[in-house]
């Protein structure tokens, strides 16, 4: 299990009155490369565009990297302002706030080597057994649409291992962080076939009783998130 990482990071400047916090407070999970932990430092795609959005509102902030589950309990209780990066969800709608989109996030079918008929069928929907991160949305897309769902793999290195070793006959992840772990092992992205099953806008969550309590700030989060969309 990941270790709770605090990691402060400060903007050192004055915001407009009213507008956030003096510290705004925002939780994430090591998801390469949208964030990832190394040498005291969070880095990654999200990470680049949610500087670049609070260094433009001139908002002081604090991320804490800890496990996704926490990140959102976190939220949900009002002890963080913010998790991301994240899909938009009807469960989170009910005690956060979605902002705008910040990243497209591609879903992805890859199917291990040793299959033969990689055709989306009633037949091959009973037939498969397949796999996504646990806990995941992915995970729950499965289960709600009557795959025969394996094990509980927590990151992707676990899901790449299963398709190597034939485990499974195919996996739903995502297309960026599956390339990360296919160079890790030093293979090429073309190394298994693979599908698009669907493209979902991500951004960061924040808790409804914060958004409330600074009316103004979802406004300004927004309207720079445009200008910060090539970070």
């Amino acid at each position: 299990m990941l270790k709770f990482i605090p990691l402060l990071l400060w903007l050192h400047s004055q915001m407009a009155w009213g507008v956030g916090p003096d510290r705004l407070m925002l939780s994430t999970q090591e998801w390469p490369p949208y964030q990832s932990y190394s040498e005291d430092q969070i880095s990654g795609l999200a990470v680049s565009r949610v500087k670049c959005v609070l260094r433009q509102m001139e908002q002081p902030y604090q991320l804490t990297m800890t496990n996704w589950a926490k990140a959102q309990l976190n939220v949900q209780n009002g002890v963080q302002h913010g998790f991301f990066i994240t899909e938009k969800t009807p469960e989170r709608d009910r005690y956060a706030v979605f902002s705008k989109p910040m990243i497209s996030h591609h879903w992805y079918w890859y199917y291990s080597n040793a299959l033969t008929d990689t055709s989306i069928s009633d037949i091959n929907k009973l037939k498969w057994k397949v796999s996504a991160k646990f806990g995941s949305q992915k995970w729950f897309y499965l289960h709600n649409n009557g795959y025969d769902v394996v094990k509980k793999p927590r990151n992707m290195k676990n899901l790449l291992d299963m398709l190597l070793h034939n485990e499974v006959d195919a996996i739903l992840v995502d297309e960026l962080a599956m390339q990360v772990e296919l160079k890790r092992k030093g293979m090429t992205p073309n190394s298994f076939r693979n599908r698009l099953v669907a493209t979902k806008p991500m951004g960061v969550y924040f808790n409804k009783r914060f958004v409330n309590r600074y009316p103004g700030f979802m406004e300004e989060f927004n309207q720079a998130v445009g200008s910060c969309s090539e970070q």
